[in-house]
């Protein structure tokens, strides 16, 4: 069974994504970044889900379990759609420039942190108990400033995007020729005239087509 080709450029830029998570899941990063965020971290304290979604594996502080799980969810949001963002155009246009590459990587983190984002917000929205109105207003806000974040750091994915396959001609695995086969069988079967039979000394030759003989 053949396994589908993943093409370089979807596995740096989704590796990349989960590697942004996993800084933003540490505690001292988070505590550097929280330290001099200054203006950065006003929305957050608003309700606004603060730069990209963490990845821990335990909860931090008195967050609980439920927060934790939401939140690695959002981060398995942010990578499939960058990953399928970034997949798409390269079904597309396979023969892209270098910017277009960039330029599909630099989107491709902003469309996957503005719908984590969505997710991020509505979980907020939940949180405070929030109305209909509320959902929307969260979901929204959620998806505004994470695309904002995800442009801010989407060089990093774009310069990501420029991973291309090895081999020849760069398409994967080049075309193997089946080695000569040198057998007699063939020998006897390669093209070319025919050579004229041998008649023995002494015997008639056969006639011609109107009856002469040479």
């Amino acid at each position: 069974m053949r396994l589908p080709r993943i093409e370089p450029a979807v596995v740096a830029v989704t590796g990349l994504c989960l590697l942004l998570a996993l800084l933003l899941g540490l505690t001292p990063v988070l505590t550097a970044f929280t330290a001099h965020g200054g203006a950065v971290l006003v929305p957050s304290a608003l309700g606004v889900p603060l730069a990209l979604p963490p990845l821990r594996a335990v909860p931090l502080g008195d967050t609980g379990w439920t927060l934790l799980l939401c939140e690695d969810f959002a981060v398995v949001v942010l990578t499939a759609v960058a990953g399928l963002r970034m997949r798409r155009h390269l079904r597309l246009r396979p023969a892209a420039s270098r910017p277009r590459r960039l330029l599909a990587g630099w989107s491709a983190l902003i469309a996957g942190a503005a719908a984590a984002g969505v997710w991020r917000g509505l979980v907020t929205a939940r949180l405070v108990d929030a109305g209909p109105l509320g959902w929307l207003l969260y979901a929204a806000a959620g998806a505004l400033f994470g695309a904002v974040w995800g442009a801010g750091l989407g060089w990093l994915t774009a310069v990501a995007a420029l991973a291309r396959p090895r081999g020849p001609g760069r398409t994967g695995v080049g075309k193997i020729s089946p080695p000569p086969d040198h057998s007699p069988f063939q020998a006897g079967f390669q093209a070319g005239p025919r050579p004229a039979p041998r008649i023995p000394p002494g015997r008639p030759t056969p006639p011609h087509c109107d009856g002469s003989r040479p």
